[in-house]
């Protein structure tokens, strides 16, 4: 396993990966005299450290072993995955509970789309499950408009270049198809901005509800909008064995 953990990099990436702010804010922190390593204090962003370095913030010992978590979280329709407001639109981090409004998340969802987002502090972890050559599987269940062409579906779920971009096979299911509106379920690996929308549109379906029940593991089950869990660590060991395999 790549572990982001197993070389020494700069303080500021290790302690924002531990979700001890950004890195702008640590930097900040070391400017004002605020963080010791090994005891001393550090003046300088450039200082490298891993888990075994004793290190202070504010004159309090932090746990640099502290346990990956990875949460689930249900994202609810109109909400932006972004820390920053550039608009009147609310994000995420207005609804998350106060100890994780630092959490980073795992991918994306946007603004009209709904259901599982991961969050974690761990910067590996996010590597790990973005990365589409590890091949976690995310899977989405649709609802959409039009008429469905059962050839039309099969030859893009093979894969290849449409309009100009390049989508890797998937898997689909089709739910219910009743006159013109349908329910599918896709299974994707790659995690391309508006992917499963853009697959949809090749075969002129418009999307309408668009879900994510699964990212590798970690399934929404019966989570409700807003609901924010552990993930289960049946769904944690799972994703360990898997990353030690690649």
């Amino acid at each position: 396993m790549n572990d982001v953990y197993q070389k020494k990099i700069r303080i500021a990436k290790f302690l924002s990966s531990k979700g001890y702010g950004s890195r702008r804010e640590i930097e900040q922190l070391i400017f004002d005299n605020n963080i010791k390593v090994n005891k001393k204090i550090i003046n300088t962003p450039i200082t490298f450290v891993d888990q075994k370095d004793e290190i202070s913030i504010n004159n309090k010992k932090i746990n640099t072993y502290s346990k990956k978590e990875i949460w689930k979280f249900y994202k609810p329709i109109n909400y932006i995955v972004s820390r920053k407001q550039t608009d009147e639109r609310p994000t995420i981090y207005e609804i998350l509970p106060k100890n994780l409004k630092k959490i980073k998340t795992i991918g994306r969802l946007d603004i009209n789309s709904e259901g599982l987002l991961l969050l974690t502090h761990d910067g590996s972890t996010i590597r790990n499950l973005e990365l589409p050559k590890n091949k976690f599987v995310r899977k989405y269940k649709i609802r959409a408009y039009g008429h469905l062409n059962f050839e039309n579906i099969e030859r893009i779920s093979k894969g290849g270049k449409f309009i100009n971009n390049y989508y890797k096979p998937f898997k689909y299911k089709i739910l219910k198809n009743i006159s013109r509106n349908i329910w599918l379920e896709f299974e994707v690996t790659e995690g391309k901005n508006n992917e499963v929308r853009n697959l949809c549109s090749l075969i002129n379906l418009q999307v309408n509800k668009l879900i994510r029940i699964e990212y590798g593991p970690f399934k929404l089950k019966n989570m409700l909008p807003g609901q924010i869990i552990r993930a289960e660590k049946e769904e944690l060991d799972i994703y360990e064995n898997n990353i030690r395999k690649i």
